[in-house]
């Protein structure tokens, strides 16, 4: 957040609040410094907005990245801070390449980060392969769904019966 200065200056408004997540692996209870900072804070601290994320937004991530993960995130609490908290997750881009240089070296970080990036597309591949098997096993092989093909066609002889039950009643009526 250091790198974005609007960040800080967004829950710079937010400070002296608690935000709570909850996630699969573990629970972080971050405050809200002076600064517009997060620090760490007791886990027993209540939280003015919790952040619930299951294991769905993992999935959900690979699937179809940050927008389609937020979608599996409970949010309950301060309305404002929350909505702050959903302004971060949205615009913030963390540059993870750059904090890891700091750490491990720039060649190795780019290496480890490019070895992320290409699992991620490999697992979105995957992912996009078992999703195209499976609908290719349950429409041609097993037959329990039907191709656009054959729905438009059965579309077409419902239209064909009810035009012609149409003309049958009209008949019908003038029977009577």
């Amino acid at each position: 957040m250091a790198q974005e200065s609007w960040a800080s200056s967004l829950l710079k408004k937010h400070s002296g609040k608690v935000l709570r997540l909850d996630l699969p692996i573990k629970t972080l209870v971050l405050k809200i410094g002076q600064e517009g900072y997060f620090e760490e804070a007791d886990l027993q601290a209540p939280a003015n907005v919790t952040l619930t994320a299951g294991q769905e937004v993992f999935f959900a991530f690979i699937e179809g990245g940050s927008e389609k993960a937020s979608q599996h995130v409970k949010v309950s609490g301060d309305v404002d801070l929350a909505q702050a908290v959903g302004q971060l997750a949205t615009h913030l881009r963390w540059d993870v390449e750059e904090d890891l240089s700091k750490l491990i070296g720039d060649s190795l970080a780019h290496q480890v980060v490019q070895v992320i990036l290409q699992g991620q597309h490999r697992s979105q591949a995957a992912i996009s392969d078992l999703s195209g098997s499976v609908l290719e096993f349950l429409t041609h092989e097993k037959q329990i769904l039907v191709t656009k093909d054959q729905l438009e066609a059965f579309k077409g002889k419902i239209r064909i019966l009810r035009d012609d039950l149409d003309r049958l009643e009209k008949r019908i009526q003038r029977l009577n």
